[in-house]
């Protein structure tokens, strides 16, 4: 019998992350552990962990990174059917530096090397491919976020073609993820374009300190106010989330979980929560579903959940 599973599109850049063994500035540390990042892959792996049918839409170089970072999705369980390789430009990466804090965990800083990558080459012929429309046209869910529209100007054109191809019958998710260091020198551009993804979105998550910097605000009604067009709004930060299923509201707290590091919990609340909304979870039966996965999250330096 066919799989009726749901299925998740992810539309974004995938990267390796080289993590620092030790706590320490990248001068002192000599060994680093290899890994999958990139927001929209981390919420494919979530999805996927979550039950849904997950699916990436991208690309990487011809190289031993790219070949790492695909089979790694199969390893979890995502379709990597639609992950171009190109021949000439480098799979992206980032190096992330740990800082020892006092409670025992760290935090993470990444310093990006992604210019010129294959997944900066995304464009709308990226969407056109027979196995990228199929997917497209069978997805209840596409997701993406503010990263990929900073990556070039054909990876915007790209995002803009996504946004194009609107059905009655498919959810479009948006994650804010603003990325100051991707707009500098355009900043003011990039918090008008990812405005306008958002408010073109049926489900939106931001964090409280990236709506502040792109919004002005913070206000979870203040927001709702800014954006009444998506179905769904989250704002969230470590200690919870608000959410809004158009006028109704719900708040949650973050569950209370062991924390390594926090980076890549984002992209795991976001798939926890559109697995229980294309599951047919309540608001709140959604957020907490999502609050759950994120947990998972926090009890290692990797940006994605196991």
């Amino acid at each position: 019998m066919p799989d009726t599973t749901p299925l998740a599109v992810c539309f974004g850049e995938g990267m390796v992350a080289l993590v620092a063994a030790t706590a320490g500035p990248l001068e002192d540390c000599r060994t680093f552990h290899r890994s999958l990042a990139g927001a929209e892959w981390n919420t494919a792996i979530a999805l996927a962990s979550a039950g849904i049918r997950a699916s990436v839409l991208s690309r990487v170089g011809d190289d031993g990174f790219g070949r790492f970072l695909t089979a790694e999705l199969r390893e979890h369980g995502v379709y990597d059917s639609a992950v171009e390789v190109d021949d000439d430009a480098p799979t992206g990466l980032y190096v992330k530096e740990l800082s020892a804090r006092d409670d025992g965990a760290v935090d993470g800083t990444m310093h990006y090397y992604r210019a010129g990558s294959a997944a900066a080459a995304l464009s709308p012929q990226t969407l056109t491919t027979p196995l990228a429309s199929a997917l497209l046209t069978e997805a209840a869910l596409v997701h993406t976020s503010g990263i990929t529209p900073a990556l070039s100007i054909s990876a915007l054109a790209a995002q803009e073609a996504l946004f194009a191809q609107r059905h009655s019958d498919r959810l479009l998710s948006f994650d804010l993820n603003w990325r100051p260091a991707l707009w500098r020198g355009r900043e003011a551009d990039g918090k008008r374009i990812v405005s306008d993804f958002a408010g073109r979105a049926d489900i939106v998550f931001c964090t409280r300190p990236d709506a502040e910097a792109v919004f002005g605000t913070s206000d979870p009604q203040q927001l709702r106010a800014l954006f009444p067009g998506p179905r769904y709004l989250l704002i969230t930060d470590s200690r919870g989330a608000v959410a809004f299923d158009g006028t109704e509201i719900a708040e949650s707290d973050a569950l209370d979980a062991p924390v390594v590091e926090t980076i890549g919990a984002g992209d795991a609340f976001a798939a926890g929560f559109l697995a229980g909304v294309l599951t047919g979870l309540s608001l709140t039966g959604s957020l907490a579903r999502g609050h759950r996965i994120a947990t998972r999250a926090l009890v290692s330096t990797r940006d994605h959940v196991d």
